[in-house]
């Protein structure tokens, strides 16, 4: 019986593929593989589905720069091969950048931290600095989460690790990746008063997914 080879890949997904749900990203990804022939594995049981791993789903209208999905092969193949072929079959708005093999043993991908973007216009600038500046100087900042049944206080200071608003008026920040429950970026957005920008055709951009246990071996670009 042949070994399994485990795969870190990176992806970005721009363009009007952002408005796509993770789910049907998912189903694209499975589609891919098809057509790309790769050998897959399965997992077991009576409705075997491809062992497929995503460090971290992405909100629906939110463009992904470097994603992480983890692919567990039913054969070897070599990253760069495996690459190539999913370039090929690739939909408009998705590129694949990077694969590299997994030393056996390791962990899943767990993302530790995630990091956006998102451009403020010229005349919002200035508040959205003023803002900014207060919810980083403050020790806590309670935030109400409402949900249909119920509503609950949560502190979204320290799940900010970093922020700034660039002289070009690009604002990027960081925020934590926690199993208990992270802050999600209009969050932060709402907290500066800018969650509106989303309405009005602003791009979310998620540029980087940290992971936990980042280290692979044979990077292929």
């Amino acid at each position: 019986m042949k070994q399994a080879t485990r795969v870190r890949l990176r992806f970005a997904k721009c363009g009007d593929l952002r408005l796509v749900s993770h789910h049907d990203i998912m189903r694209c990804l499975e589609r891919m593989l098809r057509r790309a022939r790769i050998p897959i594995a399965l997992t077991q049981g009576y409705n075997p589905r491809p062992k497929i791993t995503f460090a971290l789903a992405l909100g629906l209208g939110i463009e992904g720069r470097s994603e992480v999905v983890d692919l567990e092969l039913a054969e070897p193949l070599e990253p760069a091969e495996l690459l190539c072929r999913l370039k090929r079959v690739a939909p408009v708005g998705f590129e694949w950048l990077e694969a590299s093999l997994i030393p056996t043993g390791a962990k899943a991908p767990r993302p530790k931290t995630v990091e956006y973007c998102i451009p403020v216009c010229g005349d919002r600038r200035q508040t959205a600095q003023f803002n900014l500046q207060s919810l980083l100087s403050s020790e806590t900042w309670p935030l109400l989460r409402k949900r249909p049944n119920r509503e609950s206080t949560f502190d979204l200071r320290p799940e900010v690790i970093t922020a700034e608003l660039t002289v070009d008026g690009l604002l990027r920040f960081r925020l934590k990746v926690s199993a208990d429950g992270s802050a999600r970026p209009e969050e932060l957005l709402e907290a500066l008063r800018l969650r509106d920008l989303l309405d009005h055709g602003a791009v979310l951009t998620r540029t980087e997914v940290e992971l936990e246990f980042p280290k692979c071996t044979q990077a292929l670009l």
